[in-house]
């Protein structure tokens, strides 16, 4: 895995957000800190669309305990999960 700061692999994620996932929601209102859920960007089907993504792209398996509200509330909270995972995955290597 190479190295990722925060906020390029939060400009990636807001990126496929904005781009990747169909949502009806205007662009601009997706945001770093806008509540995804509530917004209805995320359902369970962008959701696994996006899981995929991290998979593939960052290399980061995300659990099951870890696929709640909170870590998915916004892109922020996305973007901290994947890299606490990736350094955690990277120390059981």
């Amino acid at each position: 895995m190479t190295d990722l700061d925060r906020a390029t692999l939060l400009d990636q994620l807001l990126t496929y957000t904005r781009e990747e996932l169909a949502t009806g929601v205007l662009p601009e209102e997706i945001t770093a800190a806008a509540p995804l859920l509530e917004l209805g960007v995320l359902d369970s089907v962008r959701t696994a669309r996006l899981l995929a993504h991290i998979r593939t792209a960052y290399g980061v398996r995300v659990p099951p305990a870890h696929m709640t509200g909170e870590h998915f509330r916004t892109l922020e909270a996305i973007t901290d999960l994947v890299l606490s995972l990736r350094r955690s995955q990277t120390a059981a290597l």
